[in-house]
């Protein structure tokens, strides 16, 4: 009696001693079985039918690996394009959807045989601040895409397969390592300024339009862009380069697909643009060495923290 109980079998989910057919079926009791009762975990509640078992949360010798993922580099290029026509469409659609409210209630419209007359009406406080409102919506779109990417459907965890740790180090190191990001690329600023351009951007040129402005644009930059931005870039996309390319070419493409992006509106801002480029290559490179996206995630909000509390400080009207 005491060598069968010393030999019993148990759960992988909560150490409870199980039976034959629970070891056939995955190794979890009936109870794990019902809480983790999808494809991926092993188990199908009240069918007794095992299936094959993908991960377990806390098994750490099945979490999956954020540089190995179950996507490709086509998938991972697929859904960085699919984000930036995100950004591109949901905003033309909402202009669409505002003109559509302004000729209902009357309000006047410009000529639209005439370009200028448009131009004009599409830099008008009013329709920019739907173009900047609107980007939070393409920024919803994009997370239920990368979502339905990595899970396959709700069949596979989500931030564990970005890989979403603070990698080794607490939240304080990376508060401290942001500033230091900070701070250097406030230096590179500097020594840049003295041998490339700095023109007003479109961006800027658009801060000036309205206060309203500078808000939205302050509170996405803080609670949406961040997170999505890193999800797909030293995400999904990353990780996909990762399977076929080397450890430094993967950083080098990320860190200029993401720099590239940001060009169009910064055009003429060559000193932003380069700062761009190289707070990039400083969250790609903690994306390589912790392979986590979660300190990337945090230098990112830091970052435009920081940024936006300058833009509702020193832009005016």
């Amino acid at each position: 009696m005491v060598d069968q109980i010393a030999s019993a079998a148990v759960c992988r989910g909560c150490g409870a001693q199980i039976n034959d057919r629970q070891v056939d079926a995955g190794g979890l009791c009936d109870t794990c079985a019902t809480v983790f009762g999808a494809p991926s975990f092993g188990y199908q509640a009240n069918q007794g039918q095992p299936f094959q078992q993908d991960y377990l949360p806390g098994t750490e010798t099945q979490r999956p690996d954020p540089d190995n993922p179950p996507w490709g580099p086509l998938t991972g290029i697929g859904v960085w394009v699919a984000s930036f026509l995100a950004l591109v469409i949901v905003p033309i659609i909402a202009v669409g959807v505002w003109l559509l409210i302004e000729k209902l209630r009357g309000a006047p419209l410009p000529n639209f045989t005439v370009p200028e007359e448009i131009q004009q009406w599409l830099i008008s406080p009013n329709v920019l601040l739907v173009q900047v409102v609107s980007t939070s919506i393409a920024h919803a779109v994009t997370i239920a895409i990368c979502w339905a990417v990595v899970t396959k459907l709700k069949k596979r965890p989500f931030l564990d397969s970005l890989g979403w740790s603070w990698g080794g180090h607490s939240k304080w190191y990376w508060l401290a390592f942001s500033f230091c990001v900070l701070i250097g690329l406030q230096i590179a600023a500097q020594g840049l300024a003295r041998v490339l351009p700095e023109a007003p951007s479109p961006f800027d040129q658009m801060l000036k339009t309205s206060v309203q402005i500078r808000i939205a644009v302050a509170a996405m930059a803080i609670f949406t862009a961040p997170l999505v931005e890193e999800i797909v870039y030293r995400g999904i996309l990353y990780s996909a380069l990762r399977k076929r390319l080397g450890l430094v070419a993967t950083v080098v493409v990320v860190t200029l697909v993401f720099g590239g992006v940001h060009i169009i509106q910064n055009f003429g801002a060559w000193v932003s643009i380069s700062g761009l480029m190289l707070l990039s290559l400083a969250m790609t490179t903690v994306r390589a060495k912790t392979k986590s996206v979660l300190p990337c995630f945090f230098i990112h909000t830091v970052n435009n923290t920081v940024a936006s509390i300058l833009i509702l400080i020193t832009k005016s009207s």
